[in-house]
């Protein structure tokens, strides 16, 4: 049996961070563009770059530097690498849990009891 869950943070009760948001900015980490990030990921730069807008809207932070790197690729801001370094961590950690914690030993036990039949 699989199982999966989600993760994001809300700010008064409004979604402001979540696993798109996590991996596109991860992606523009890794390739320096965000329409390579935005090609990897199947969408549209135009897309990407509204998502973007819109979560620094969300968080009242920008997460992207803008107008410096134009066509030679783009970065993150120090708050934009403050978000995906901590949600990182907050991933890492629940995939400790999942991995290993009550939720494994459940569907352990029920897939012995599924076996066993």
């Amino acid at each position: 049996m699989d199982f999966g869950y989600k993760i994001w943070i809300e700010k008064n009760g409004n979604n402001v961070f979540g696993m798109g948001i996590f991996n596109l900015l991860n992606l523009v980490e890794k390739t320096g563009s965000l329409h390579k990030a935005a090609h990897d990921l199947k969408m549209s730069y135009r897309a990407a770059w509204g998502k973007v807008r819109d979560y620094e809207d969300r968080l009242g932070v920008e997460l992207l530097e803008k107008g410096r790197h134009g066509r030679t690729g783009a970065q993150l801001t120090p708050e934009g690498k403050l978000m995906l370094e901590h949600f990182q961590r907050v991933v890492e950690e629940m995939d400790k849990i999942v991995a290993s914690g009550p939720l494994a030993e459940i569907i352990g036990k029920i897939d012995i009891l599924k076996s066993s039949r």
